[in-house]
């Protein structure tokens, strides 16, 4: 991967942007990439993401959410190693949860920006990735989905936490009797990575970054690991606010919410009780975090499974 500095040059000037007269490097909350901040010459910001990897530059993707008025930061340009963002003015969700200052109104912002997301609709049982240049979509059965999730699980549960293993006969069971609506939900665009260090509330907006993953399923799938990390943050929860500004909590959430947990502690970035060794020591202590609330939560499977 080429330099960092000359990265950034380069793509200002090929943007047809003024010189950059300042630049700050970003850390931490988990980034996949160098991040750089940058001021230029008529005092407009821009964000540098960079990569040790090639990767296609999402052209087709970015126009798509920018035609659409979506709330994501627009593509100033890039190459196989960089992409060059508009700054979008504001802090992480994750920042202001941790320090126990989200109000009421910025919770109906972020209410406000998934409601547009997903305000983006298909056709029910189509679903699939929408990569950096086209959006590929395949009919999908929910049910066998979510069954096969439970499936995969199942090693890293019976090695690790065996005493969730007998409720999940009744976990299929419940999957089957929700089958109708699993199928007929009507399917969404979706961020699909919605760590709260991806979501930006800013004074008067919530904008989505890092559009890297984005796909079409049903909007409860995204709605669900919003609660997720509520739960994992400390709450229980996405508060009422955020429902104002979206709309109705959509009808599969609870049912994705616990069968979300599952799949995460099956696949997620801990291998049982063990932590990636790449992990630096911040991340380390974050990963523990999320690993004990995920055991914390599925603790209690059986009584989740009586509210469903």
């Amino acid at each position: 991967m080429p330099p960092t500095k000359p990265l950034l040059h380069e793509l200002v000037a090929e943007a047809g942007l003024p010189e950059v007269t300042s630049y700050q490097e970003l850390s931490g909350h988990g980034f996949d990439h160098q991040v750089v901040h940058a001021t230029l010459a008529d005092s407009q910001q821009v964000v540098l993401r960079s990569r040790e990897e090639s990767w296609p530059v999402p052209v087709g993707r970015a126009q798509f959410l920018t035609e659409r008025d979506l709330p994501a930061p627009a593509l100033l340009g890039g190459n196989e190693f960089a992409t060059l963002y508009e700054y979008v003015p504001g802090e992480m969700l994750y920042k202001l949860l941790a320090e126990n200052r989200m109000t009421e109104a910025l919770w109906r912002s972020v209410g406000t920006a998934f409601r547009r997301v997903h305000a983006v609709r298909f056709p029910s049982g189509l679903s699939g990735p929408f990569g950096p240049d086209s959006l590929t979509l395949k009919p999908i059965d929910p049910v066998r989905d979510l069954h096969e999730r439970i499936a995969a699980a199942e090693p890293r549960l019976e090695a690790n936490l065996p005493f969730v293993l007998p409720h999940l006969p009744r976990l299929h069971a419940i999957i089957d009797a929700h089958a109708d609506p699993l199928r007929l939900a009507t399917t969404a665009l979706l961020h699909n990575d919605v760590f709260p260090a991806n979501i930006i509330v800013g004074a008067d907006r919530t904008t989505l970054i890092d559009w890297d993953w984005p796909r079409v399923a049903d909007p409860a799938q995204e709605v669900s690991a919003l609660d997720e990390w509520m739960y994992l943050a400390g709450d229980t929860h996405l508060p009422e606010p955020f429902f104002d500004a979206y709309g109705p909590r959509p009808p599969n959430t609870s049912l994705y919410r616990v069968t979300g947990a599952i799949s995460w502690f099956g696949r997620g970035v801990f291998n049982g009780w063990e932590i990636d060794s790449s992990l630096d020591e911040a991340r380390t202590h974050q990963v523990h975090g999320w690993r004990d609330s995920l055991v914390a939560y599925l603790t209690g499977l059986g009584d989740r499974l009586d509210e469903l």
